[in-house]
């Protein structure tokens, strides 16, 4: 059995929302099918092996890293969303607070045109999230942060 995670960062960016007195996290993508399929696998995830990292770049922006624990997966398809490049203002700032409070949920969501908050449409149920950590980008280094220390090098290269 892989424990590697395929990697999904083909979605617009991060959309903010509060539901069910949590804050949602809802990746937003262009591409309607391969949200669809996103949905599909993350449905599945057991909320006890959940993980989202926020990674604080020293440039002011920030990369998001969310995937269930490899190890347990039941069907062998590992998947993870990653995005880099967010700036760490506007929305961000306004959410970190509730993110260190909080375990935020994940959804997948479709957007026909990302400039027009009317065409978003909910894929995706919404995930919990077990453990989510806010990290600077020097604690990609740790050993505990093996998987979005990958995902991070894929996105470099």
């Amino acid at each position: 059995m892989s424990f590697e995670i395929k990697w999904h960062q083909n979605f617009y960016g991060i959309s903010w929302a509060y539901e069910k007195d949590r804050l949602v996290v809802s990746t937003v993508f262009e591409d309607k099918k391969e949200a669809i399929i996103i949905s599909n696998e993350i449905k599945d995830w057991s909320e006890k092996f959940t993980r989202m990292t926020i990674v604080e770049r020293d440039n002011g922006e920030y990369s998001i890293c969310c995937y269930q624990d490899p190890q347990i997966s039941k069907n062998g398809k590992n998947i993870g969303l990653y995005r880099t490049g967010m700036p760490q203002s506007g929305g961000y700032e306004q959410v970190k607070s509730m993110i260190v409070e909080k375990s935020p949920l994940l959804q997948i969501a479709y957007a026909a045109d990302i400039t027009n908050m009317n065409t978003y449409e909910q894929i995706s149920k919404l995930v919990s999230m077990r453990k989510c950590r806010i990290i600077s980008e020097k604690d990609l280094k740790r050993q505990e942060f093996f998987y979005e220390k990958n995902a991070d090098k894929l996105n470099s290269v």
